[in-house]
């Protein structure tokens, strides 16, 4: 039946593929919205350093008359942030005495090419002209996804598809990128010999890249190393003192989710097998666990401010800039970018409130609501009987569970980076001003130019200290420290390569202008109000079909971007979209049955899989609603951000009320404070 699917899916992707090729992509549209882009690119490179903005100039336009009016018109754009607001970086004057700007637009061999002077300053930009060619790197990455399952083969075979409709030869595209990793491979280790083109190479070549390559490999292998030496199942068994009964054993077991934030798979694995005999002993069935456990997972790393999710995202902002720089507000790096979204990630905060509503109510829904009914009521743990046998312990076998050994190390790097930004930011300021919120933007404008090697450095100096805890306390020989650091480092290698074709494909959608193909062909039919709803959506649905978050934000994010920039030019649907897409490449990644958190969830918390999908899907649901009509469609339409969030807060809660009921009425409940242990429910 999965491979009648597959084949299904496949062809009807192919099918798709063809009809793109009739999609009404107007030309019009493409050659002015790149003529703005290019424009703008130009004019920003040309305006100079100091003096005054806007700059009066005379204009000389050599350009046909649609391309004149679209350098007009960026002319009169607001593009520069200056003290009194958004300005246009030059004005038309007839004054003889001013400088002469002058721009040429001009077209060779299917590229647009926009040519600028100014005094002795000289700029140039040119661009593809976007067609229904431009989409087919996107559409091949889904049908590869959807038929096979695989996200690397979808994204490697999506990437050379585009390179072969730049380079115009399929045999060219693939030399190309073969030579450009060999090069980028031999410069590793010092050796020029070969040049680095082609998309692979040049991002794995890149310096900001290996940085946040190093930062989020060097994470998990201290992740590892704390597990191995106890310190991870010290911090779950001091929050487990703390249930009473089974609402307070659910909230101590979501607090256990919360407080592992540095990473979603030692999240899962962690809470999933340390917290089972709390959740048994207070008859919660396994399939509350798994759910607990998942959307605790994904939600707390994908909004934590040190998590191996926080260079992912933040590499994949920073190669949106390019796109993104003629939409006045931006901040100017993918690190406060990832700060100036984090408000907005409305399914994530929303998800995780709900699992404590739903301890705080006691209330369950559906085929939760049966699952708990029958293990409050002395059934099984799951309806297969008490479950799977316990995975086995990340810790070494002896070890002593302390805490200190995960909240010393985490720790570590969460000061290391404040300190680190602190210092450099600092630096460019004459006296800084702790309690001035302006001096601390500047500090983290400053910082974010060295942000990629502030987080490797930090992670190092956790690891480090994870090290020295592991060794000094004799709970690890070095060579078990070493062994248990790359053993962590290896699993994180298919996320390795999927961030790097991530990185790939982005590039390639930028020189072949998919999102100004998407702009062109959706036109003024979406209205702004409603763009960020619908890209939640559609990164939820291609999260559900693939099974992956992550490559999720990297098939919609360069889509999204410059679709939101070029409808709206508004920063705060630019910023609003791209929460969305973040946040509901994690809802539909919650929904899916074939992800690998929801797989790692299910396993770990001994609860069979289906299950685990089947009674976790309305809560998701609800958490989507909540986000999506309060959050992306509420604050769209006015609604502070505050009542954004108390609507939410109110529809969940309405929710369960409305539609769940509580499976423990009636049943005696564990006390340990009462007498012999029991007190009625």
């Amino acid at each position: 039946m999965k491979d009648t699917f597959n084949a299904t899916a496949a062809i009807v992707g192919l099918v798709v593929i063809a009809l793109a090729s009739l999609l009404p992509i107007d030309a019009g549209d493409v050659r002015d919205q790149t003529g703005r882009r290019l424009t703008g690119d130009v004019l920003k490179r040309l305006a100079p350093a100091d003096g005054p903005t806007p700059l009066p100039v005379r204009v000389s336009i050599t350009a046909g008359a649609p391309d004149a009016a679209t350098v007009a018109t960026v002319l009169k754009t607001p593009t520069v942030d200056t003290p009194d607001g958004f300005a246009p970086l030059f004005v038309d004057v007839d004054d003889p005495a001013a400088p002469l700007l002058a721009v040429t637009v001009l077209s060779r061999d299917a590229r647009l090419v926009v040519e600028g002077k100014l005094g002795e300053a000289e700029a140039s930009a040119d661009a593809r002209l976007a067609s229904w060619l431009s989409l087919l790197p996107p559409l091949v990455a889904l049908v590869i996804a959807l038929s096979a399952r695989s996200i690397l083969a979808a994204l490697l075979l999506a990437v050379l598809v585009g390179s072969a409709v730049l380079r115009g030869n399929p045999l060219t595209a693939l030399w190309a990128e073969a030579k450009g990793l060999v090069g980028a491979l031999l410069g590793w280790i010092g050796v020029d010999a070969v040049d680095v083109e082609g998309y692979l190479g040049g991002v794995i070549a890149d310096t900001f890249n290996l940085q946040i390559l190093g930062f989020t490999f060097a994470l998990v292998g201290l992740v590892a190393v704390v597990g191995r030496m106890g310190g991870t199942r010290g911090l779950v068994l001091a929050l487990s003192r703390l249930a009473r009964g089974p609402r307070s054993a659910q909230a101590v077991t979501s607090l256990m989710g919360t407080a592992i934030f540095f990473d979603d798979y030692a999240n899962t694995v962690v809470v999933g097998t340390t917290a089972r005999s709390l959740t048994d002993d207070h008859k919660i069935s396994r399939e509350k666990l798994a759910y607990i456990v998942d959307s605790t997972s994904a939600p707390v790393a994908g909004v934590a401010i040190i998590s191996t999710w926080i260079g992912y995202e933040v590499g994949l902002f920073d190669d949106l800039l390019g796109v993104l720089s003629s939409v006045p507000g931006l901040p100017g790096s993918g690190y406060e970018l990832f700060f100036e979204i984090l408000p907005l990630r409305f399914y994530c905060l929303f998800a995780l409130a709900l699992v404590y509503l739903n301890a705080w109510t006691g209330r369950d829904i559906g085929p939760m609501y049966r699952a708990e009914y029958r293990t409050r009521h002395g059934g099984p743990l799951t309806d297969e009987g008490d479950g799977t046998p316990s995975m086995s312990a990340l810790e070494k076998p002896g070890v002593p569970p302390r805490a200190l050994n995960a909240i010393i190390p985490i720790g570590g790097v969460l000061l290391t980076i404040f300190g680190w930004i602190l210092v450099v930011g600092s630096e460019a300021l004459p006296a800084f001003d702790p309690l001035s919120l302006a001096h601390w933007k500047a500090v983290f404008d400053v910082a974010a130019d060295d942000i990629a090697f502030i987080l490797l450095g930090s992670a190092l100096v956790g690891s480090v200290i994870a090290f020295g805890l592991a060794v000094g306390q004799r709970l690890l020989t070095p060579t078990e420290a070493v062994a248990s650091y790359f053993q962590g480092l290896r699993t994180l290698i298919e996320a390795a390569a999927i961030l790097v074709l991530a990185w790939a494909i982005k590039a390639v959608c930028d020189d072949l202008g998919t999102g100004t193909a998407m702009v062109a062909l959706v036109g003024d039919a979406l209205p702004a109000v409603l763009l960020p709803l619908v890209v939640f959506a559609l990164s939820g649905a291609v999260a559900f079909s693939t099974g992956t978050s992550w490559g999720t934000m990297a098939l919609v994010l360069p889509v999204a971007a410059p679709l939101a920039a070029q409808l709206s030019g508004d920063s705060f649907v630019v910023l609003m979209c791209l929460g969305a897409v973040l946040d509901g490449a994690i809802w539909g990644d919650h929904c899916s049955p074939i992800s690998d958190t929801t797989v790692l969830s299910s396993t770990a918390s001994g609860c069979p899989h289906l299950d685990h999908v089947k009674t976790q899907l309305p809560y998701a649901m609800l958490s989507m609603l909540a986000a999506g009509l309060c959050g992306y469609l509420g604050m769209m339409v006015g609604l502070p951000l505050p009542v954004a969030y108390l609507a939410g807060m109110g529809l969940m809660v309405g929710g369960l009320y409305l539609f769940g009921r509580d499976p423990g009425v009636g049943v005696p409940t564990l006390d340990k404070r009462a007498p012999g242990g029991v007190r009625p429910h």
